[in-house]
């Protein structure tokens, strides 16, 4: 090893790169120009603008409300205290940065001085006074004031405000207040305090839990200095209602969602981030998914494009059309010489008329799905929920009209006053009319129209007839009593599953005899509550069906028309036998 040598050298080859010669872009990818791309990227965009305006509209109140405030402080009647919002926004935070940011750009006709401080800034006293100074002295509109952070500190400030302050405040927002160290904040407060007779300082704590998490944080000293204002934001699940109302289940928005993928996006915001933004991205990645690589899915747009989209389709795009469950299972019902001398020309114009009547169903189905939520929303315990999208997301993913709940909501709207009864109807007929598809539903509002009036005339006085009427003071016997012809009821009302349990139980049990075996009577009632289109006998009963029947029962027996037979325990004896 004594011989070895090592030579080291450097080489030049000469490159293709000249000075002065820029890198070329990368075009757009080809799939920017693919049908399917194009329709993905307006829906998206649609979706995105919408949301956009909602936000604005979801989060004016509170805004103005900050601005309001801001506007009008007082620093002369502060006595060395710094004015304070805290704004309570729930116990999620992951869309609230944009939430302060677009306050802060509310706030830039009041002050342009203006600095967000973040918890990954303040690890130390040190490091969140620098960004705050930074921010608060670049940030100004009328001159950007060029400074190294590391000489930002509460006397340069002070002196920088005392020059171009130009005696506007200075306003520093705190967004996530409980992420921040409790000594650091305590001891940022309290070096502004010290300035606050010369610098008109403002802060805006955004607290995610409750006004006590600040209260815990500061001790009294701390809090002495400070002149709290509490603001409360719209709550996420409001948001969230807010932007799928307005966007997503708008009948302006040609994508839609199944039950399941709705329902799983819903999950995750409730019982995991109540993030709307990551539920939107969620729904944008559902929508790429579902175009992606597929012309045929560029129909999935507004009337007004579907006739450039279907002449844009290629002959390869109409075969795979016609492979679909649904359209092939239209062209095999056609007539015979209509299917053979089908072309493609003839298909287009086929498939623009069934488009535009998928559309218009659509439309109509939303409306009357309003108007179901507008009448089952405030029931007790709201069976089908209480927001658009819970009965959104049961529409779409079973029968709703034969599910328990919504036979539950007919049994509360059974018992629902007259006048309320009347504004429900009010409320869903003025759904239909601001309409777009108010002549399509002309059928349904004719409908609400004439129930309105039924319901409107109807009185709960009883019709007076001709019957015997007993003395009062007249003795009479049992038999007699079985006689008193007032009681027979003249109704034929058939039984239906809707009505409540005992009204079910006293119907089935006019029509027994004497003595009603309970075994029977059972077995009828699950006929009813339950049917099985077997008609075999139920052995084994569900124990919630069993608790309905045996409270019903009760009720019935409570009120006096039937009692326990000592002859067959398994009997009850009817008292109503001159009621049939």
């Amino acid at each position: 090893m004594d011989n070895v040598s090592v030579s080291k050298g450097v080489f030049a080859f000469q490159g293709s790169y000249r000075i002065g010669r820029g890198k070329k872009r990368p075009g757009k990818a080809p799939l920017f120009n693919e049908s399917w791309y194009k329709a993905y990227k307006e829906v998206w965009s649609t979706i995105e603008k919408s949301t956009q305006k909602i936000n604005s509209d979801i989060f004016a109140r509170i805004s103005e409300d900050l601005k309001s405030y801001v506007s009008s402080i007082n620093y002369d009647d502060l006595s060395g205290e710094i004015p304070t919002a805290i704004l309570l926004t729930g116990v999620n935070l992951p869309d609230h940065g944009a939430l302060f940011q677009m306050l802060a750009r509310k706030f830039q006709d009041i002050t342009s001085h203006i600095a967000i401080i973040q918890q990954r800034d303040s690890y130390s006293l040190k490091n969140m006074m620098e960004e705050t100074v930074f921010q608060l002295i670049n940030n100004s509109r009328n001159k950007r004031t060029e400074i190294q952070k590391n000489h930002c500190t509460s006397s340069m400030l002070n002196a920088w405000y005392q020059e171009y302050g130009s005696n506007t405040p200075l306003l520093i927002i705190i967004p996530d207040f409980e992420s921040f160290s409790a000594e650091i904040l305590q001891n940022f407060i309290l070096i502004l305090s010290v300035y606050s007779k010369t610098i008109k300082f403002v802060l805006i704590f955004g607290v995610a839990t409750a006004v006590h998490a600040a209260h815990r944080s500061l001790p009294h000293h701390v809090t002495s200095k400070l002149r709290v204002q509490v603001f409360q934001a719209p709550s996420q699940v409001k948001s969230l209602s807010g932007v799928l109302d307005g966007t997503v289940l708008s009948t302006e928005t040609p994508f839609k969602l199944t039950g399941r993928a709705f329902q799983l996006l819903t999950d995750i915001f409730l019982f995991y981030d109540f993030s709307v933004n990551g539920f939107l991205q969620g729904y944008k990645m559902c929508m790429f998914q579902h175009f992606y690589g597929k012309n045929i899915n560029s129909l999935c747009c507004n009337d007004d494009n579907i006739g450039s989209r279907i002449s844009a389709l290629r002959s390869e795009d109409l075969d795979e059309i016609k492979k679909l469950n649904s359209i092939a299972e239209y062209v095999r019902k056609l007539p015979v010489t209509k299917r053979d001398s089908l072309n493609d020309e003839e298909f287009k114009e086929l498939l623009s008329t069934l488009i535009n009547q998928v559309h218009t169903f659509t439309r109509t189905f939303q409306i009357t799905l309003k108007c179901l939520h507008h009448l089952t929303s405030d029931l007790p315990n709201a069976p089908l929920g209480k927001q658009l999208r819970e009965v959104y997301a049961k529409a779409v993913s079973c029968a709703i009209t034969e599910s328990q709940e919504y036979k539950e909501c007919l049994q509360y709207l059974g018992f629902i006053s007259k006048e309320e009864l009347l504004t429900k109807l009010d409320a869903m007929k003025n759904i239909i009319e601001i309409s777009t598809e108010e002549k399509l539903l002309a059928d349904v509002k004719l409908d609400l129209e004439k129930y309105r009036e039924v319901i409107r005339n109807a009185s709960p006085e009883v019709t007076k007839e001709n019957t015997e009427v007993v003395d009062p003071g007249e003795k009479l016997n049992r038999a007699q009593l079985k006689e008193c012809s007032c009681c027979t009821v003249t109704s034929q009302q058939p039984i239906v599953e809707t009505m409540p349990d005992l009204s079910l139980i006293y119907k089935l049990h006019l029509e027994g005899r004497r003595l009603i075996n309970m075994y029977d009577w059972l077995q009828s009632f699950l006929a009813i509550v339950c049917p099985d289109q077997s008609g075999e006998e139920r052995r084994e009963v569900d124990p919630e069906l069993q608790a309905r029947f045996t409270r019903a029962v009760a009720e019935l027996q409570f009120l006096g028309f039937i009692k326990s037979s000592r002859k067959k325990t398994d009997h009850v004896m009817r008292l109503t036998w001159g009621c049939s």
